[in-house]
């Protein structure tokens, strides 16, 4: 007699919490050459990880991962900065300012450091965004399992 036992197949990333994978990213980037500047006129959208992670969501489907110099308080929390910039390019040596939510007006909170631009793939941008959640496939697999041998 065979046995057929239908096994979910799951496809996960296993670097562990999202910030043990938001600091192995950061020792990642030391084997990538990063990008001083990107810019803003490409920009389409940005996305607050952690109080120390950004990504950056370029026109084009670049995606850029910015690593704060240190940890900005807040910058999760408030899920918004913003920048200033001069010739239309946003550089590691400037800074973003949280916007914070004061009784239904934003003012403007601390300001932290940019770090360099590391472009970086949709996955690994999904990882960072919804953890391991992001590498579960959808349909389980069949798996076919040997007749058992006992009489």
């Amino acid at each position: 007699m065979r046995r057929t036992l239908k096994v979910l197949v799951c496809t996960l990333l296993t670097l562990g919490s999202m910030t043990l994978a938001t600091t192995a990213a950061a020792q990642d980037d030391i084997d990538r050459e990063g990008e001083r500047c990107i810019s803003v006129t490409r920009l389409r959208s940005t996305h607050v990880v952690d109080d120390r992670t950004v990504l950056f969501y370029m026109r084009g489907g670049d995606i850029y991962r910015n690593v704060l110099r240190h940890d900005c308080p807040g910058l999760k929390r408030e899920n918004r900065f913003s920048y200033k910039v001069t010739v239309s390019r946003l550089c590691s040596v400037q800074t973003i300012t949280v916007l914070e939510n004061f009784g239904g007006s934003l003012n403007r909170g601390i300001s932290c450091g940019l770090g360099k631009f590391y472009q970086i793939s949709e996955v690994e941008a999904d990882f960072l965004r919804y953890g391991e959640r992001s590498g579960i496939q959808e349909e389980p697999e069949a798996v076919e399992l040997p007749e058992d041998e006992t009489p």
